[in-house]
């Protein structure tokens, strides 16, 4: 609680007696606030994948959401907590004006996660006869025919060769490139929130005959 003159911090006793209290007159609309955001979570995570391959399963499985109670107010916090080190660009002080540095940070990398675009093209690894095949094309030419690629050109003895050999393909999965986060969580709280509102409507006026009693 804050005025031009004066602050007054809540201790965790007294902020915890807060919540319980709002939760004791507005149960209500706690329950619908934390409807809306599971649901927007729940969405999140079930269709995270329908458009992108899943690998490890952790940027999709991490959208989960929380309740904040701070005095009158109820707040459905709707997040991602998949994580991992990413390099980023930071200033550090004393360097020269608009001079940045690459260091490894700790980032919430799901908020960044997208759909594959419509031209995205995936890597499909070779058969015994498809490399035959191609290597036999590499020696004649000395390139890889088209649409195949190498991860290196140099094997493990120093030797000009193709190394890890694959064959690009259109992406089944191919779709709009949209980000994942703002389509399935940010673009869809005003519907979620839309739906409810007669429940909330409802659930106020019983959380204020309540308080008024």
């Amino acid at each position: 609680m804050a005025s031009s003159s004066a602050k007054v911090t809540l201790g965790p006793e007294l902020q915890r007696a807060v919540d319980q209290l709002v939760r004791d007159v507005a149960g209500d609309v706690v329950t619908i606030v934390e409807e809306i955001a599971n649901g927007l979570a729940d969405g999140a995570r079930r269709e995270w994948y329908d458009n992108v391959r899943k690998r490890s399963g952790e940027s999709g499985a991490s959208n989960d959401y929380r309740l904040e109670l701070r005095g009158t107010t109820v707040k459905g916090v709707v997040f991602n907590g998949a994580t991992k080190n990413l390099p980023r660009r930071k200033r550090f002080p004393g360097m020269v004006r608009g001079a940045t540095v690459k260091v490894m940070q700790q980032t919430n990398y799901a908020y960044y996660v997208h759909r594959p675009g419509p031209f995205s093209k995936t890597f499909k690894g070779l058969n015994a006869d498809e490399y035959s095949q191609v290597m036999r094309f590499w020696q004649a030419n000395g390139t890889l025919p088209m649409g195949y690629v190498a991860r290196s050109m140099v094997d493990g003895k120093g030797r000009k060769r193709p190394v890890g050999v694959s064959k690009e393909t259109d992406n089944p999965l191919h779709a709009d490139g949209k980000n994942l986060w703002k389509v399935l969580v940010l673009d869809r709280r005003k519907a979620a929130i839309d739906v409810r509102l007669d429940d909330l409507d409802k659930a106020l006026q019983r959380s204020g005959d309540r308080f008024s009693k």
